[in-house]
């Protein structure tokens, strides 16, 4: 990375941190794009240059999350299955192992709290649903729908795990499931 992508990476972090902390410390709704620019020394023009939305300001690693998790169908182990490469990238993952668990705890509270938060959410985790189903159609040459269909249940799963009481457990249990079916 040159040194100007490198500056802008650091300036787009930057305004991330501060949203993220002025949202925790204030409430999404009670914090204004300009406050966070300001606080970040950048203007609101420069905020949106790097943000779409307030709400993108917060989930500064979207595009990295969604390619993480098509490296993890096709970097997986030779003979490992996508659902064994998937359910391996999820355990290890920040979403089930935060360098910081009180913060990922108030992250996910601060979403929950905020209908704007909650449905840019849901529609960042259907764009993944959507690579990812293409990811699976490509490499295991299934349907296109089998494809979808799987992807959808994958997701949800790690969703339902991830704010379930026990998310290894429950994580655990859904890639069960998904491997061997359930026949009650």
């Amino acid at each position: 990375m040159g040194l100007r992508e490198t500056k802008k990476a650091k300036t787009r972090k930057l305004i991330s941190d501060i949203a993220c902390e002025l949202f925790l410390e204030r409430g999404y709704a009670n914090v204004t794009t300009a406050e966070v620019a300001k606080k970040a020394e950048v203007a609101v023009t420069t905020l949106f240059n790097y943000f779409p939305t307030k709400e993108s300001l917060i989930f500064d690693r979207e595009e990295e999350y969604d390619k993480d998790i098509l490296a993890a169908v096709r970097n997986r182990k030779k003979g490992q299955t996508i659902l064994d490469g998937l359910h391996k990238y999820f355990l290890e993952s920040g979403l089930f192992n935060p360098p910081n668990k009180k913060i990922a705890a108030e992250f996910m509270k601060l979403i929950k709290s905020s209908p704007e938060l909650s449905v840019y959410f849901r529609a960042m985790w259907s764009r993944y649903e959507h690579t990812l189903a293409r990811e699976i159609h490509n490499e295991a040459g299934v349907s296109k729908t089998e494809a979808e269909c799987i992807a959808k249940l994958v997701l949800e799963g790690v969703s339902f795990a991830s704010n379930s009481s026990s998310p290894k457990e429950a994580l655990n249990l859904t890639f069960k499931v998904l491997k061997n079916g359930w026949n009650k």
